[in-house]
């Protein structure tokens, strides 16, 4: 063979290996993906066998008979914890958020979120569905605290965008209180 049809044969290969590569999954969403699978399996266990589980929960209720507020309605709001032992030697106590979840009723319209966090407690996927009139479901995906992939309505979204940059940082400022609010509900408890 002559040696410039190699050199394109070559480049040709390498063409199609890299494209290979770069389709491939994100290592990373698989990660989230089975920690999303893990935990809700482990919860569900869980639940079935309390009280003998070591995943606890919180619960924190506002407006638990729904009374209607002015200007808004029927309302309420439910946030539950799903959390179990971190690190045993620097704490005896269950401390590590695997899941919050949050159902918030307004009116004719429920709002769910979930909130899910790695061993290290990073905030790592969220996923956020409104029901009534206006259904949607937007799923992110966050690595070293930087949102990764947005899925909204079903469509991958480019993460780099102003709105989904603005979504991503609301999003976390969610997070951020929802933990907070944990650990005080811990310290309070005990």
């Amino acid at each position: 063979m002559h040696p410039r049809y190699l050199s394109h044969s070559v480049i040709l290969v390498l063409l199609v290996v890299s494209s290979a590569f770069a389709q491939g999954p994100d290592k990373r969403i698989t990660d989230i993906d089975y920690l999303y699978t893990q935990t809700n399996e482990a919860i569900t266990i869980a639940d079935k066998e309390a009280p003998y589980s070591e995943i606890y929960v919180v619960e924190v209720s506002v407006n638990k008979t729904g009374n209607a507020y002015p200007a808004v309605g029927g309302y309420s709001n439910v946030t539950r914890y799903h959390y179990t032992f971190g690190d045993r030697e620097k704490d005896p106590y269950p401390n590590r958020v695997l899941r919050a979840t949050v159902v918030t009723k307004r009116a004719a319209s429920i709002t769910s979120s979930e909130f899910y966090y790695n061993p290290a407690g990073q905030l790592v996927f969220g996923m956020v569905r409104t029901d009534g009139e206006e259904q949607r479901e937007t799923r992110l995906y966050f690595a070293a605290g930087q949102l990764i992939r947005l899925i909204d309505g079903g469509s991958e979204v480019n993460v780099r965008g102003r709105n989904q940059l603005a979504t991503a940082a609301a999003f976390k400022r969610e997070s951020a209180r929802l933990t907070s609010l944990f650990a005080s509900a811990l310290r309070e408890g005990l």
